[in-house]
């Protein structure tokens, strides 16, 4: 039975340059259908998620929004990654053996081992170029991880911080992008082990998903099977790239000349799955 005023929220997961594009594509698609997801009760933002979600529920002028993707590279750096870096990520996943919070501080020994491989500087204003505001939206919540601990956290304008800081800290890739120091601790990604962390929507009515990269690893479940968790409490509807997209975005997620096609693709895929998102979000 559906309650009298069910509550909304909107998950949108991580995946790099090309997932910032491809989410800001897919949002467009279902605005040009009638479809606006700001009027979620709740928006939950993981790594390139916390910077369209924030974007989003400012109030930015989305056609603007998905025009720039097609000038991406004039602020995004294109990001190579040290093998060995990969690696770290691997071995992250073995040692944690499907504990999430154990891969997660397995990312954060990656974090500390590697460094980055760009400047605090470029990154502040990568992350600079991405936002669209300074202010925390009221409905906005940025996921993060505890570089130590690999404990999950979901941040709102309660936490004290900027806006800039939380969002650069949900997407501080490990061996790419510098982790970022509040509270007198560290962080980093929040999508290293779950690219879209949707279970942190649990309490929700109604729910939408959207994640570029959905795939689970060694033990981490898939976004497919954190959306079926969901779906035995609520109505829920996940968005995945489909084929067309995935060709678009291509076999590397930093690449920022592959943001427009992305972008692109997304707002077609968009289009055509209002009908669906529609029928969750309605009512």
């Amino acid at each position: 039975m559906t309650p009298p005023n069910p509550t909304r929220a909107l998950v949108l997961g991580g995946g790099g340059v090309t997932g910032i594009a491809w989410e800001v594509g897919l949002l467009a698609g279902l605005l040009d259908e009638g479809i606006d997801l700001r009027t979620a009760d709740t928006v939950i933002g993981t790594s390139a998620g916390s910077f369209v979600g924030t974007s989003f529920t400012s109030g930015t002028d989305w056609e603007a929004l998905f025009a720039d993707q097609a000038r991406v590279a004039d602020h995004e750096p294109a990001v190579r990654t040290d093998p060995a870096v990969y690696e770290g990520w691997a071995e992250a996943f073995r040692s944690g053996a499907g504990a999430p919070e154990a891969v997660g501080a397995g990312f954060g020994r990656v974090a500390r081992k590697f460094g980055a491989n760009v400047s605090p500087r470029t990154r502040q204003a990568v992350v600079r170029a991405r936002l669209r505001t300074e202010q925390w939206p009221a409905t906005m919540r940025v996921a993060v991880t505890d570089a130590d601990t690999g404990r999950l956290e979901l941040l709102g304008p309660e936490a004290g911080i900027a806006i800039e800081t939380a969002t650069a800290a949900s997407g501080a890739v490990p061996g790419i992008w510098p982790s970022v120091h509040f509270g007198g601790r560290e962080w980093i990604d929040a999508g290293m082990v779950s690219a879209a962390n949707a279970l942190l929507a649990a309490g929700h009515d109604r729910i939408v998903v959207v994640a570029p990269m959905p795939e689970g690893h060694a033990g981490i479940p898939s976004a497919q099977d954190d959306v079926a968790r969901l779906s035995e409490s609520a109505q829920t509807v996940l968005a995945t790239p489909d084929a067309t997209s995935r060709a678009a975005i291509g076999p590397n997620p930093y690449d920022p000349a592959r943001a427009k096609p992305a972008a692109d693709a997304g707002r077609q895929q968009g289009r055509a799955l209002a009908p669906a998102v529609g029928a969750v979000w309605a009512y």
